[in-house]
């Protein structure tokens, strides 16, 4: 009987534990988009485009993300971005810039873009992601130089290989 007892014990006592500690997840809501930007802005490191432009004059070693659609990448960018657009930057990130602890900086055709784009980058490991402030038109603007037209003319273009019929059904 003292057996039981201690038994029943142990039971309301574990499951005690166990429904304190799964509490409930509380998911934070916002109003708008540049109330999540700037909710995420505090945990985010960031660069003046003008230390940004001394740093791409440097000999420093680094990983540039331009997270504009390819379309706007293709027409103009930064020399030595890599394109990958933010709707899809957790799925190709790994692919096109495998080195998580080399410094990673961020420009988009939104400074919020850009914030979105780091705060993903961070929660999947990278460590050191810095948003150049403003966007890609104060860019243009103040860097002319510092702007490479067209970076994808004269590559050939990756085309898939057409489909192939193929009978349907049953030895049909």
């Amino acid at each position: 009987m003292k057996i039981k007892r201690i038994e029943l014990i142990t039971f309301f006592l574990l499951s005690a534990l166990f429904i304190g500690c799964h509490s409930p997840v509380s998911e934070k809501t916002y109003e708008d988009v540049k109330s999540l930007t700037d909710d995420i802005r505090k945990n985010i490191t960031f660069i003046s485009q003008k230390d940004f432009y001394a740093k791409l004059k440097s000999d420093e070693k680094f990983n540039l993300l331009d997270c504009r659609e390819e379309e706007e990448y293709n027409s103009a960018c930064i020399p030595g971005a890599i394109n990958i657009p933010r709707g899809i930057i957790e799925f190709d990130i790994g692919h096109k810039i495998p080195r998580r602890r080399m410094p990673l900086y961020v420009y988009s055709d939104s400074e919020e873009k850009s914030i979105l784009a780091a705060n993903s980058l961070r929660l999947i490991k990278y460590s050191s992601v810095i948003v150049i402030q403003g966007d890609w038109e104060q860019w243009k603007k103040q860097f002319p130089d510092a702007v490479q037209l067209e970076p994808n003319a004269g590559q050939v273009e990756e085309k898939t290989p057409p489909a192939v019929e193929e009978d349907s059904g049953c030895g049909g």
